[in-house]
């Protein structure tokens, strides 16, 4: 038992942990977000929705200066609303929302990683990557709805291709593939048809070039 919270303390600190790589993103992801006022015109108008939602209590009807707004799905509105009723209404707080699937994003490719090519460190480094590319940093600290379907469209295609590779294995991909059909759904009430037509036809050029039609 007195070795347990060393094993524990091993486990959560080493660098080739997967909590530590996670904890690392959170920080690197979130530390300047609320650095900086909201830009125009997009933070300011999408955000500006959500603060009316939380405002009129109506979750169902988006508005722009008190006018229906429905050139978008409202699912950004929803999550950036919730997210200035826990932490208040300020910069940061709007910008939760693209910083948490962004890291749900990194977390998934690295658990995916993890399981498909176990390499000592592979999984890690795929985490890096992606962490530090410019765009995806500048997406996490961005309230707007790339970042959102961005997200929702990797983790279709990385659920789907879980299934995939778990099925040519005879292994359970139920799930795997019940979570992609769900997070396709979540893309569309993100920014449309795009979160679903993108995944899908990842998936299905894969299973075409590889003549697994069925």
């Amino acid at each position: 038992m007195t070795e347990l919270p060393g094993a524990i303390s091993r486990y959560i600190l080493t660098p080739g942990s997967l909590l530590y790589i996670l904890g690392f993103s959170c920080i690197w992801l979130s530390f300047s977000a609320g650095f900086h006022p909201l830009f125009l015109p997009d933070e300011g108008r999408y955000v500006g929705i959500a603060l009316e939602m939380l405002n009129n209590h109506d979750w169902s009807t988006p508005t722009l200066d008190g006018l229906p707004f429905f050139h978008k799905p409202p699912l950004f509105y929803w999550l950036v609303g919730l997210s200035m009723q826990v932490f208040g209404v300020n910069e940061w707080a709007a910008r939760v929302p693209s910083m948490l699937v962004a890291l749900l994003s990194v977390t998934a490719l690295s658990l995916f990683v993890r399981k498909h090519d176990p390499k000592p460190g592979v999984a890690n480094l795929t985490a890096v990557i992606l962490i530090t590319q410019p765009f995806f940093f500048l997406g996490a600290q961005f309230a707007n709805m790339d970042m959102l379907v961005a997200s929702m469209i990797t983790l279709a295609i990385l659920a789907g291709a879980d299934a995939i590779l778990d099925l040519q294995q005879n292994k359970p991909y139920r799930l795997s593939l019940t979570a992609c059909y769900l997070f396709a759904a979540l893309g569309v009430l993100a920014k449309g048809l795009i979160g679903l037509v993108l995944p899908g036809m990842v998936l299905l050029v894969w299973l075409l070039l590889h003549r697994q039609y069925r």
